[in-house]
C-alpha cells in the first residue's frame, strides 16, 4: 500500500513535470541540432545534445516503466532496461548540471529533479527484489 502510494506521489510530482518539460526542451534541442547539422555548424554540440536527448528520453521511459511497475503488482519485468535508463537518465542529469550556464544552485533543482526519482525508484525496486526474491536451497 505504501509503495503504491509512494509511487504515484513520485509520478504526479516529480515523472509528469519532468516529461512535460523535456518534451519542450526537446523540440528546441532538436532543432538546434539539426539546424547545426545542417549548415555543418558545431557539429560537436550538436552530437552532444543528440546524445543527452537521447540518454534524457531513455531515463525518462525507464522512469515511467518503474512506475507502472510499482504502482501494480507486477513481478515480471526488464528490470535491465529499467537500470540502463536509470543510469542513462542519471547521467544525463548530471552532464547538464554541469555544462550548462546558470547558478549551481538552479542547475541543481532543475536539472537534478529526476534524480529524486531515480534514487526512491532504486530503493523501492532493490527492497522490492530482496522482498521477492525466492529462496536460496540449502545443500
Amino acid at each position: 500500500m505504501r509503495t503504491k502510494l509512494l509511487a504515484q506521489l513520485i509520478g504526479f510530482v516529480v515523472i509528469v513535470p519532468s516529461t512535460l518539460v523535456a518534451l519542450f526542451y526537446s523540440a528546441l534541442g532538436l532543432m538546434f541540432a539539426l539546424e547545426s547539422i545542417q549548415r555543418q555548424q558545431h557539429l560537436g554540440s550538436a552530437a552532444l545534445v543528440l546524445a543527452c536527448l537521447s540518454g534524457g528520453w531513455l531515463g525518462i521511459v525507464a522512469l515511467w516503466r518503474a512506475y507502472f511497475v510499482l504502482g501494480t503488482d507486477q513481478h515480471t519485468f526488464n528490470s535491465t532496461f529499467i537500470w540502463i535508463g536509470f543510469g542513462c537518465g542519471s547521467l544525463v542529469s548530471l552532464v547538464l548540471i554541469g555544462l550548462v550556464n546558470g547558478s549551481l544552485l538552479f542547475r541543481g533543482v532543475f536539472f537534478g529533479w529526476p534524480l529524486l526519482a531515480v534514487a526512491v525508484f532504486t530503493a523501492m525496486l532493490l527492497r522490492r527484489g530482496t522482498r521477492t526474491a525466492p529462496p536460496i536451497p540449502s545443500a
